[in-house]
């Protein structure tokens, strides 16, 4: 009787597990790159509202210590629900103007000018004060 040796022929390619596991493996990468972009999107549209906001209290704050008298403060004060300009639609800016002292009395005369601006958007406001005194 002869025997027979059988031969081992060479795998060519990839067992199923071998094959499931690497599609895991795949899977699961892309799934954290996906969570990072989304979180890089989310950061992006959160600084550039906080940076609008920033711009338009600051703008507000140099309008209000361009005025030519100081009597004349104290108009700047009330809500703007639509400030004018390309982009800034659903801000809303807030303008508070505390008068302190300047009373007969009084040895100190001064305002402080808050603006506090906000976006439904947005999960907290910008606030800004500066204190200007009498002149």
């Amino acid at each position: 009787m002869m025997l027979r040796r059988r031969r081992r022929r060479a795998r060519n390619g990839f067992t199923l597990v071998e094959v499931v596991v690497a599609l895991l493996i795949l899977g699961m990468a892309l799934l954290g790159l996906a969570l990072f972009v989304s979180r890089m999107a989310h950061a992006g549209t959160s600084s550039h509202l906080l940076g609008t906001a920033s711009e338009l209290a600051a703008d507000r704050i140099e309008t209000i210590k361009s005025a030519t008298t100081y009597a004349s403060l104290g108009s700047f004060a009330g809500t703007e629900t639509t400030i004018p300009g390309i982009g800034n639609s659903g801000f809303t800016r807030q303008t508070i103007i505390r008068h302190v002292g300047g009373g007969t009395s009084d040895s100190v005369d001064y305002r402080i000018v808050t603006v506090i601006v906000t976006n439904p958007a947005m999960t907290d406001s910008v606030r800004k004060t500066t204190i200007i005194a009498a002149f």
